[in-house]
């Protein structure tokens, strides 16, 4: 994985300060219309999209993200594996914001979602447009789990 030593809490990825995504969707429609609805200049940007678990897990050991934008059913794979990884890759001071965007809105699947290390669980047809603001704004809530000794 990239170095996560270089990576202060509070940097927001590349050298212009945008927020860097990752997008994990395998609809090549959606893809363009999230791409277009979350990029702004100067402060956000889809830096890599991956359509599979596979790619998402190679995106995610080749380099950081501020923010994991994923689809739960994916052409091959599924993004809560993809969650799962991502916590595990991440040192505490740099977990990204993870926000999973599905057709599967479900309160099973939700829990999944959220015990895996979700920090935002929406519903593609009804929540999509709260997506931009918690992209833009939203801070990871995800702490690690506590170890008892």
């Amino acid at each position: 994985m990239a170095s996560a030593e270089a990576r202060t809490p509070g940097y927001d990825g590349s050298p212009s300060g945008e927020r860097r995504i990752l997008l994990i969707e395998d609809s090549e429609v959606l893809s363009r219309r999230l791409v277009d609805l979350l990029s702004e200049p100067g402060r956000v940007a889809v830096a890599a999209h991956a359509a599979t678990q596979a790619e998402a897990m190679s995106r995610l050991q080749e380099d950081l993200y501020d923010v994991l934008v994923v689809d739960i059913e994916l052409s091959e794979g599924n993004g809560v594996a993809v969650i799962r990884q991502a916590r595990q890759l991440y040192p505490p001071d740099t977990q990204p914001l993870i926000v999973v965007l599905t057709n599967y809105a479900s309160d099973f699947v939700r829990d999944h979602c959220f015990a895996a290390g979700a920090d935002y669980f929406l519903d593609k047809m009804r929540d999509i447009s709260l997506l931009k603001a918690i992209v833009a704004d939203g801070q990871s809530k995800w702490s690690p789990p506590r170890t008892s000794h």
